[in-house]
Parts: C-alpha cells; sequence; structure tokens
C-alpha cells in the first residue's frame, strides 16, 4: 500500500513540475515568412521574380544581391558589404507590398540611382593597335626644265615594327650651281597608347607653352601624347544631366544642332563630352515620353579648348643639344646639352596650372602660368617667368609678364594679350641668337552680323631687338553670298610706318564637280595686283585635275597652267609659266614605295597610317574605304590605303561582284587599327571554287530523288540532291567519288574533274550512282 501511495506521489510531482516548466520556458522564436514576389520599379516592371523575408511584426527585407539584378548600385542605398537590410530604413526608397498579387511595387529617389550615361560624341571607336614590320620611301620630284635645269626630291625614310618607327627626312638639290644633300630630321620614336607616353630619340622640337619658346634639338624627349587616344576630350567638356519619370526619348541642340537623339530608361540620365562648342554656347535638353509630352530646358555653357580637364596631366622632358642651321646644315649640333621642360595639369574643370623650366649654356629659366574660366565670362590667362645667368651676374638677370583675355560667342568674340620682358630676359634661344621679344600687345575682335556676314578687328603692337617696332592695324569684312559664293574685304595700316598699308579684295566660290574660282586685287605699299584663278581638283579615287592661273603686279603678267593626275600609284604634276615673253615647263611627281608582306609596291604618299590590301594575286577588285570605293588592286592583288586614323577603327573592305564567279571571300570588310606612322596589311583571301553541279542518275536511269544526302568521299563533305538529279559539290579532286543509299543499298558514283578557265561553276553529268557490296 506504502509503495503505490509512492510511486502515485511521484507521478503527481512530475506532472505538477511538467505544468511548471511549460509554462515558465520561453516560447519559441516565430519564424521569418519567405515571400517570392515580382518586383515592379517607379512603375515599370522588371520582369524579375525576388527573394523577401517578413517577420510578424517587421516590414519587408532584401538581400543586397536583389538590388544587384535590379541594376541598383548597394552603396548608394549604404547597404555595402552586408548580405540583406530593412527596406524601411532605407531613406529615398518606398514600397506597397500587395498579397493578394504577391508583387512588390518600389519607388526610389533619383538620387539613390546611378545616372545612365550618354555620350554626346559620334567619333569612330579606339582599337588595339597592329603593325606589320615594314618601310616606307615618300618621295616628292621637282624638276625645273629648260637653260636652267634643275632637280629637288625631298624624301622620308621610314622603317616601322611593333617596337617603334624610325624616320628620317631629307633633301637633295641638283644642278648647275647647287650639288648638295641636306638632311632634316632622324629620329626612333616609341609610343605605348596605353599610358599615353612618347619617346623620342634624335631630332625633335622642344615643348613650350604659349608664352615660352621651341628649339629645335638632338637627345632624348619624353612627353604626353594625347593623340594616342584620339577620342578622348583633353578640354574640360559639357556634361548635361537630367530625370525621366518613364522611358523617354532624349535630344539634345547646341547652338540649334542636334548632337544627340537617344532612348533613355526612366530615373536620371547624364549625356556627357558635349562637343561642337568652342567658346559661349547655348544647350538645349529636350525629354519626351511614350504620349509625346516635351520638357525642354537651355543652359548656357562655356568651353575652352586651350584648358585641360580636371585631373588631366600634359608633360614634356627634353635633354639634348641645340640644332644650328636647321634646312642648310645636316649636322650642326651646340656643344654644351641643354634641359627643357613643360607641365600642364587641370587642376579643376575651371582652373588649368602650367609650369616650364629649361637650362643650358649659362642660362637658367622658369616660369609658371594659369588659365581661369571665369564662368560663362570668358577665361583669364597669366604668366610669370624669370631667367639668369649662370654666372650669377645680376645685371643678367630678367623677368617676363603676361595677362591675357579671351571671349568666343556665336556674335561676338573678344581676345586680349599683352607680354613684357626686361631687357636681361633671356632662354636657351637667346643665346642662340634669337632676342626675346620685349613687348607684345595683340587685340582681336570679331562680331557676326545677319546673314552670314562678319567684320573683324585687329591690332598688334610689337617692340623686339633687332627690328623696328610695328603698331600694325586690319580691318576685315567677309560675308557668305549664297550660291557657293564667298567675299572677304581687308585694309591694314602700320601706325610707325606711313608707307606699310594695304588693301585686299577677294571673291571666292565653289561649284560643282570640284571645281572652284577666286578672283582678288590688291594693293599694297604703292603695288597694285590682281590675281584670277580656276582649278578643279582630281577626284580622291583617281582621275585628272587642271588650274588656271593669272596674275597682273603694276603691269607685269605672269600665266600659269597646271595638270594633274592622281592615281593609285602617287600623282603627277606638271606646270607651264610664262612670264615677260619667257615661257618655263616643270614636272612635279609625289608618291611612295612600300615594302611590306614581302614584295615592293607603288602608291600614293602615305599619311600618319595606312593600309596594305591584299587578295590574294586577284587584281582588278575595287578597294572600299568607310564605304568608299578609292581604287582597285593592281595585277599583282595589292593596293595601298593611305591616310588611315592611327588607334582608331577604320573600315576597309573590298567589292565582291568584280572577282570571277568561282572566287569566293570570307568576309568583305575588316576593321583596321594602324599604328601611327606604321602600316598594317589587309588580307582578303580570296579562293577559287573548285566546284561544279553534279547531275545523279539511279542504275535505271532516273535522277537521284530530291533530298537524298550524298557524301562526297574525298572532302567528307555532306550535300542534299535538288531537282533533276543535281547536286552542287565543292572541293573537288581529279578524281572523286559520290556516296549515297538507296533502297538500303549502298551506291557509289565516280567522275573525273578538270577545271576549266572561263567556265566556272560548270554542269557535269549524268553520272550513274552504281551499288557496291
Amino acid at each position: 500500500m506504502r509503495r503505490r501511495l509512492a510511486w502515485w506521489w511521484l507521478w503527481t510531482w512530475w506532472l505538477v513540475m511538467s505544468s511548471v516548466a511549460a509554462q515558465t520556458l520561453p516560447a519559441p522564436p516565430p519564424q521569418d515568412e519567405e515571400l517570392f514576389l515580382e518586383v515592379s520599379l517607379n512603375g515599370e516592371a522588371t520582369g524579375l521574380v525576388l527573394r523577401f523575408t517578413r517577420g510578424n511584426n517587421s516590414g519587408l527585407r532584401s538581400s543586397v544581391q536583389n538590388l544587384r539584378d535590379l541594376e541598383l548600385d548597394p552603396a548608394l542605398f549604404g547597404v555595402a558589404g552586408r548580405d540583406e537590410f530593412d527596406l524601411d530604413q532605407v531613406k529615398g526608397l518606398s514600397y506597397t507590398y500587395d498579397a493578394a498579387r504577391q508583387a512588390l511595387a518600389l519607388r526610389v529617389d533619383d538620387v539613390l540611382r546611378a545616372p545612365v550615361a550618354v555620350s554626346a560624341r559620334t567619333v569612330r571607336k579606339p582599337g588595339v593597335a597592329t603593325v606589320t614590320p615594314g618601310a616606307v620611301i615618300n618621295y616628292d620630284a621637282y624638276t625645273q626644265l629648260g637653260q636652267n635645269r634643275s632637280t629637288s626630291v625631298s624624301h622620308e625614310l621610314r622603317y616601322f615594327n611593333a617596337n617603334g618607327v624610325l624616320s628620317s627626312t631629307g633633301v637633295v638639290n641638283y644642278s648647275n650651281q647647287l650639288r648638295q644633300y641636306v638632311r632634316f630630321d632622324t629620329a626612333w620614336v616609341h609610343s605605348d597608347p596605353q599610358t599615353l607616353a612618347t619617346w623620342q630619340a634624335g631630332d625633335f622640337i622642344s615643348s613650350s607653352l604659349n608664352w615660352s619658346r621651341s628649339l629645335r634639338m638632338g637627345g632624348l624627349q619624353w612627353r604626353r601624347s594625347f593623340d594616342l587616344r584620339p577620342d578622348l576630350l583633353t578640354f574640360p567638356s559639357a556634361s548635361l544631366g537630367g530625370s525621366a519619370v518613364v522611358p523617354s526619348a532624349v535630344s539634345l541642340y547646341v547652338d540649334g544642332v542636334r548632337q544627340v537623339d537617344t532612348a533613355v530608361p526612366s530615373g536620371p540620365f547624364i549625356i556627357n563630352q558635349v562637343a561642337g562648342i568652342n567658346g559661349a554656347g547655348q544647350a538645349t535638353l529636350i525629354t519626351r515620353d511614350a504620349a509625346g509630352r516635351a520638357i525642354s530646358t537651355t543652359v548656357p555653357l562655356y568651353v575652352d579648348t586651350r584648358m585641360l580637364a580636371e585631373d588631366l596631366t600634359d608633360y614634356s622632358v627634353e635633354l639634348g643639344l641645340i640644332r644650328r642651321g636647321y634646312g642648310s646644315r645636316s649636322f650642326d649640333y651646340a656643344r654644351t646639352p641643354a634641359v627643357s621642360g613643360s607641365l600642364r595639369r587641370g587642376l579643376s574643370n575651371n582652373v588649368t596650372l602650367e609650369a616650364h623650366g629649361e637650362a643650358g649654356r649659362g642660362v637658367l629659366n622658369g616660369g609658371a602660368g594659369v588659365l581661369w574660366r571665369a564662368g560663362q565670362a570668358g577665361v583669364v590667362s597669366g604668366s610669370l617667368a624669370a631667367s639668369a645667368g649662370g654666372s650669377g651676374d645680376s645685371s643678367r638677370r630678367g623677368a617676363q609678364a603676361t595677362l591675357g583675355y579671351q571671349y568666343l560667342s556665336p556674335r561676338f568674340s573678344v581676345d586680349l594679350q599683352s607680354q613684357r620682358a626686361l631687357a636681361q630676359y633671356g632662354d636657351l634661344g637667346t643665346v642662340e641668337g634669337a632676342p626675346v621679344v620685349r613687348a607684345a600687345d595683340r587685340v582681336n575682335f570679331t562680331l557676326a552680323l545677319f546673314g552670314g556676314q562678319g567684320v573683324g578687328l585687329s591690332v598688334v603692337n610689337v617692340r623686339a631687338p633687332l627690328a623696328p617696332p610695328a603698331r600694325i592695324a586690319a580691318l576685315n569684312y567677309s560675308a557668305a553670298l549664297g550660291w557657293g559664293m564667298y567675299l572677304s574685304v581687308s585694309a591694314f595700316r602700320d601706325f610707325r610706318d606711313d608707307k606699310s598699308r594695304g588693301v585686299f579684295f577677294s571673291l571666292s566660290g565653289s561649284f560643282a564637280d570640284r571645281i572652284s574660282a577666286t578672283v582678288s586685287r590688291s594693293r599694297q605699299n604703292g603695288v597694285r595686283g590682281t590675281t584670277t584663278t580656276l582649278s578643279r581638283s582630281a577626284d580622291y579615287s583617281g582621275g585628272f585635275g587642271w588650274g588656271l592661273q593669272s596674275v597682273n603686279n603694276n603691269g607685269t603678267g605672269v600665266r600659269q597652267a597646271q595638270g594633274t593626275y592622281l592615281g593609285n600609284y602617287g600623282q603627277l604634276t606638271a606646270y607651264t609659266l610664262e612670264t615677260g615673253g619667257n615661257r618655263s615647263t616643270s614636272l612635279d611627281a609625289a608618291g611612295a614605295v612600300v615594302l611590306m608582306d614581302g614584295s615592293v609596291h607603288a602608291a600614293r604618299q602615305v599619311g600618319a597610317g595606312f593600309g596594305l590590301v591584299s587578295t590574294d594575286g586577284v587584281g582588278g577588285v575595287p578597294v572600299l574605304q568607310e564605304n568608299q570605293v578609292i581604287g582597285k588592286t593592281s595585277s599583282s592583288g595589292y593596293m595601298l590605303v593611305p591616310n588611315l586614323t592611327p588607334y582608331l577603327q577604320n573600315q576597309v573592305g573590298i567589292d565582291t561582284t568584280r572577282l570571277p564567279l568561282d572566287a569566293r571571300v570570307a568576309s568583305t570588310t575588316q576593321t583596321v587599327v594602324p599604328a601611327r606612322l606604321s602600316g598594317v596589311l589587309v588580307r582578303f583571301p580570296v579562293e577559287t571554287y573548285e566546284a561544279a553541279s553534279v547531275v545523279l542518275h539511279d542504275a535505271a536511269g532516273k535522277p537521284l530523288p530530291a533530298g537524298t544526302t550524298v557524301l562526297h568521299v574525298e572532302s567528307g563533305v555532306s550535300t542534299l540532291v535538288g531537282f533533276d538529279g543535281v547536286a552542287f559539290i565543292d572541293h573537288l579532286q581529279p578524281v572523286n567519288h559520290l556516296q549515297t543509299t538507296l533502297d538500303g543499298v549502298r551506291c557509289v558514283a565516280q567522275f573525273s574533274y578538270a577545271p576549266v578557265k572561263g567556265n566556272a561553276l560548270s554542269t557535269m553529268g549524268p553520272f550513274v550512282c552504281r551499288s557496291v557490296q
């Protein structure tokens, strides 16, 4: 009995304690509700179903990956580096949750959205330049015939490969009185498009700024070359921004000319690199939604191409010997080395800083300058430089200061510049016998009138050693008369010399078929002159051009006529000149010789970049540059395409309509990106079809059924039989076998093939497909 009571008491105690424990233990935490919702952004469907979570007493939570899927930047939301965040905690973000539709409508302010960038420039895209090793000789030979026979041949020798360009220029003069060769410049140039740096060893022109001077030197130069990126804007370009509530069409007009016409999604957008402005201008931004509603915004802009964009740096450093007697002596350099350097930095889009220094042969020169854009009011520039003699003598110390202001606009423009230098101020040019101008002032004013007319006034005051002072004023009037006619009238006078004055009148025009004419009349320092010119330029793709000119100065007449032929191999011009009853004749031949792809080619003079088109020996194929025919390949299948833009994508192609019927080309257009002063081989492999239409019959003499699969055993290529048992077979061999299966039995047709010139893609057969075991 006692044992039963003990068990009953333990059982009752366990039940009571279990009840108490159940009441005192905390309840398990509620689980977050997982939702998969269809998301819209600012009223626009995204087409995405994303995962969100929601607690019992809290709002929605989202993963940071959801923002990336919606093309939103987590950094703008302040949640970068996190996995999840509460939607209610982001300022500028609101939402509506539709439980019935399982949809989520997000509203995001523009400050949380990265603007869509649109470029206002329509330039060709840059590309990775390629170089085919080769050599070029550009030449220009001028010969005067008759008793005073003389010949002058100028040249440029150029070798290029992937490491750079070695070039040398000079001229050969040959006559009864003079026989000499003069070398101009020789240099090795290596450029790096990634860093925009260029190294040049040999002859070069030292760097300078608007308030310093350049010199020819021989040595080593290291400089920044923005021309390695022709698509890059170096000056501060305008940017315009806006916001579209719904997907819209955006148009940008600069001074009334449309620059951009594109579509943008909803949200903020920005139009970068607004071009077409130099000086003051006006930009109008028009946004149109799907319903045609338009919002127009007009803002004033001011752009100065002399300045550098913010954080952009331009530099040049030179070390070498100053060149002397350039153009008359080949190797004349100073014995004392000199160093020079220039630096420009875009401190901001409104301020550009400049610095320049040079030293050598007893002179030390240095200075700094600034260009400041005063909002829409123009640009103020100034500089201050100082120099000292190498001996430290105070009497040889000097200074130079410049101050300028420029304002450009479509209606009027003002350009003011003043420079002053002390008598002892000097630079490297002073040491070489070219003294610095002591005082220079310039005032330019232009005014645009109605109907394409304009007037301009210029006043220049110069005071320099070893030269008389000058104060010249010039007045100019111009007008576009319509029908391609242009009128210009100008007059000048030197107020320090009463005899120095003149008047100039010119009427010119351009007409159809590349014909232009000019009539001018002038009177200068008591000399009256009349000039009449009529010319027609040769077409760029090749052809003839001509020119006629008549000059009369105080009764002395000069008559000249010229004829020009421009071809694939160069340009030939013949001149005839008559003056005072004497007539002379001369010839000029200009072109190039190119060594590339293991062969030599005659061509026109090549420019900064060129391509050599090869059609694998097929001649007479028209070659196109930017979809314009510029010539045909030679009998050896080559043609040189000159004047390609370095480091930009150039379109070069061929016209296949002139190819034989049995020829085929894998591609008719290629994108060519040459390096500066280099060439690239553009190969269009032209293959010849070894093919024919073969008629196949079965053993009963009936054409094989259409749709039958036939295997060409020699090439391993299968094809289908068409109507009347005809099958087109390519890659034919002298002996061929065609194999197929008819009614479950394998059969083979055998035939021979020999190409017949002038009978491309012939029809052969019929051939019987015979059964085989």
